[in-house]
């Protein structure tokens, strides 16, 4: 039985680009649709992440300035053009599809998109399950992060792997900045809500460390349990094969001395000296 091998920083955003390389089959292609892929409506938050303060603020007052245009809120998103034109209603729209399918899926430990397996590693959210779950095209959806990007609210970090030495892949992981909630009037809550969610990550770190620590531990327990008992049947079968070899000395001196007080009576006439040289000759030539 092959000994489990777990990632040696756990909990690390870092590692998350290659998470689920090998747990699952690769994804089949993408085929674009009218609507959403599965029929399903465009992931939303839940009741649950609608009582989170941070949120639910977040989420409305998202779509209340996609709606109002007051700059209100995110008034760094609606300057980001050099020219000094205001950003075009087209990428408020995109935001306001996009903004509760990223609110629901970030992690509000470390603000990143992506969540917490069982085995605590960080798994990513994809780009392409955005735009599924807002309706939108991937190239439109790329281009609504790029805005973000250049108004200090995302982060994007491209990783280039080469998976399975067969083909490369990108994977993508999306950071919020905190001055995304900043803007949006939510500093005071951003703190106490990442603090809170860090403890909770921690304590559930800590957890599965230590039941990976006693799972090694049991198989380290396992394997040397297993390594003892090999020696002690190698010691055995070693010990079988000893005795054997004696028995086999044991008959092999019967039979010289056997065979030597058959000569001592046959051939009595002979020295002790030709006794012992005819019964060497007998045993060479047997």
């Amino acid at each position: 039985m092959a000994m489990t091998v777990y990632p040696r920083q756990l909990g690390s955003v870092a590692s998350g680009v290659y998470a689920g390389l090998t747990d699952h089959p690769p994804a089949p292609a993408f085929k674009p649709v009218a609507g959403h892929a599965a029929d399903n409506h465009p992931r939303s938050l839940s009741e649950k992440q609608r009582k989170i303060p941070l949120l639910g603020l977040a989420a409305d007052r998202i779509a209340e300035e996609v709606r109002n245009r007051a700059q209100r809120w995110l008034r760094r998103l609606d300057t980001i053009h050099a020219s000094g034109c205001r950003t075009k209603q087209q990428r408020w729209d995109a935001l306001g599809a996009l903004a509760e399918t990223i609110l629901a899926r970030i992690d509000l430990s470390n603000l990143c998109l992506g969540w917490y397996a069982e085995d605590g590693r960080f798994c990513l959210n994809r780009q392409r399950r955005l735009a599924e779950d807002g309706n939108l095209s991937e190239c439109r959806v790329s281009r609504t992060l790029s805005a973000l990007e250049d108004a200090g609210y995302v982060y994007r970090r491209f990783s280039r792997i080469y998976k399975h030495g067969q083909h490369w892949i990108t994977r993508v992981t999306i950071h919020m900045r905190r001055q995304f909630f900043v803007d949006l009037g939510l500093g005071h809550l951003l703190a106490e809500t990442v603090a809170r969610a860090k403890a909770k990550r921690d304590v559930k770190l800590r957890a599965i460390q230590a039941k990976q620590q006693q799972a090694s531990m049991q198989d380290l327990a396992e394997a040397q349990q297993r390594k003892q008992s090999h020696r002690k049947a190698q010691a055995a079968r070693n010990a079988k094969v000893v005795k054997i070899d004696q028995q086999r000395e044991q008959v092999r001196r019967r039979d010289e001395y056997d065979l030597a007080q058959q000569i001592a009576i046959e051939h009595a006439e002979l020295s002790p000296a030709q006794q012992l040289a005819l019964l060497k000759k007998l045993l060479n030539r047997t």
